[in-house]
């Protein structure tokens, strides 16, 4: 008789260890066995994701040392299909840089890592995954260690690193005391179980909510995660579209213990809100694409922090994989997106007027209202996360009215309301039998809280889109595009508390000798 138990598992641990004898093989083999190497790691590695997904899926079983939930599979068929792409992405792009061998290794490094946290149930082995992604990490962020902002970003990155690190493992340590076991699934039973949380189960939710923080670059500790754009544009997308959602990864994972530990949850609110609405207007304010994609990505992992913090933890992981998917297409196509968007500047903006409003709130409402009644929530943010993608319809909808679309509107109009409305249901239906999340969540003051933000960043879009020029618009403007000078100050703190030697910014001018008028050499 088969054991489905030992099949599954060997299947999921056969991910990491793939990676990892990738990494080996390329560092030894010659440049042709390295390529042929490499283009199996990343295949072989994908199939044995599906074929434990597959497993997981059809036979499920209990682990111990690692995962088979339906969690566990997804993050390892994500983690898997952008590896596969990123190789083979980054085979044309580095075609020839003398670092590429040095690249392919720290990649796959990366990535055995993140698929070790994907599958592990053991919070010493999560912890020694989390380190080796940061120190890999930074290797890569380093590929050009010429260049001075790469270099900065480098330093801030790799201190803020280490104070995550130091606040998990301390977590870690509270939670192993506190229920005398290191396995994940054991601990997060009897968290569900119990009545009232202890005192370190509570500081220890603290610590992991800092570290998820930190982890996904928020407010003022972002500014690494804006200039790593100096690193090639495979590490962008590895940083954007993976490693960087691993803070809501531990969210997600952890959701037992947070919805119990409100102070966890408010401080996510108070640091991870602020910054999606700040990231997000500032996000307009930029002209370099990746720049604007690297604001893009602060501004998304404060909002999938703010559904964790309200419990919406379905909704998070939708996000957390649309968001990679996304992430990693957009960084990977980036000089298409050059050419569309400055298409998209020679078009003239369109303030829509009342009339134009009113029809989309409508039309909104035909695709909204429906879906709120028939999913029957009751509790406050359920209601609220039907009503966002509302408002952003909302807005989509009356641009396009204003641009003169006629019927052409309207059917696009349909077309993203159906959108909309599938996501959502997959969230509610298929997300939700993934997670099973926990009942509890936040109350009515937390949903004021976060419906007052979105309030405040639809007043700022509208002021810098169609009012930019006026008094209040130019100061706005102004004072995002310097984006509050936080990340200067960031950086000041953190090069007095630990200086870094960086690279020279002016390097000294060659001298080339040319001849003048009379015949003779002239040194310039």
């Amino acid at each position: 008789m088969l054991d489905v138990q030992a099949i599954e598992f060997s299947f999921s641990l056969l991910v990491p260890l793939l990676f990892g004898v990738g990494a080996v093989a390329t560092g030894l083999a010659t440049n042709q066995n390295s390529l042929l190497a490499r283009s199996l790691t990343f295949k072989l590695a994908f199939v044995s994701a599906v074929a434990a997904a597959i497993g997981s899926w059809w036979w499920p079983v209990d682990g111990v040392w690692f995962s088979q939930a339906p969690l566990a599979s997804i993050m390892l068929l994500l983690t898997t299909l952008l590896g596969m792409v990123l190789g083979r992405f980054s085979e044309r792009y580095l075609a020839g840089e003398p670092g590429q061998r040095r690249f392919m290794i720290w990649l796959q490094g990366i990535l055995a890592s993140v698929s070790m946290i994907a599958i592990t149930n053991h919070l010493l082995v999560f912890l020694v995954s989390w380190i080796a992604i940061s120190a890999s990490l930074h290797q890569l962020l380093m590929f050009f260690p010429d260049r001075p902002r790469a270099a900065l970003a480098a330093h801030k990155k790799f201190i803020f690193a280490r104070i995550a690190e130091f606040c998990l493992a301390l977590a870690f340590l509270l939670l192993y005391v506190q229920y005398d076991t290191p396995f994940i699934d054991r601990i997060l039973a009897q968290v569900s179980t119990s009545s009232e949380l202890p005192a370190a189960a509570q500081i220890a939710a603290i610590l992991m909510a800092a570290a998820a923080l930190f982890k996904c670059a928020q407010m003022p500790f972002h500014g690494w995660l804006i200039q790593v754009v100096e690193s090639p544009t495979p590490v962008s997308a590895l940083l954007h579209a993976g490693v960087v959602n691993l803070g809501g990864f531990l969210m997600i994972l952890m959701a037992p213990l947070i919805v119990q530990a409100s102070a966890a949850q408010w401080l996510l609110l108070l640091v991870a809100g602020p910054t999606a609405v700040f990231a997000s207007l500032v996000m307009m304010t930029r002209i370099s694409i990746k720049v604007r994609l690297a604001w893009s990505t602060c501004a998304q992992m404060g909002w999938m922090l703010v559904e964790c913090a309200l419990g919406l933890y379905e909704l998070a992981l939708l996000h957390l994989v649309a968001h990679s998917a996304y992430k990693a297409h957009t960084f990977l196509n980036a000089g298409n997106t050059v050419e569309l968007s400055m298409k998209k500047r020679l078009v003239e903006i369109n303030q829509p007027g009342p009339g134009q409003w009113l029809t989309a709130v409508c039309f909104s409402a035909l695709f909204m209202l429906p879906t709120i009644f028939l999913a029957n929530e009751a509790r406050p943010a359920d209601l609220f996360s039907w009503v966002v993608p509302g408002i952003a319809l909302t807005i989509l909808l009356s641009e396009f009215l204003a641009a003169g679309g006629g019927v052409f509107t309207l059917g696009r109009g349909l077309i993203l309301g159906a959108v909309f409305w599938a996501l959502y249901w997959l969230q509610k239906t298929f997300f939700s039998l993934v997670l099973t999340p926990p009942d509890s969540q936040a109350g009515l003051v937390a949903v004021g809280f976060v419906a007052i933000l979105i309030a405040l960043l639809v007043r700022g879009y509208y002021q810098i889109r169609y009012h930019r020029f006026s008094p209040a618009g130019a100061r706005l403007y102004r004072f995002l595009f310097a984006a509050g000078y936080l990340d200067e100050w960031s950086t000041r703190l953190t090069l007095k508390i630990w200086p870094a030697k960086l690279p020279d910014v002016v390097r000294p001018r060659a001298v080339v000798s040319v001849s003048s008028t009379s015949g003779s050499r002239e040194s310039v």
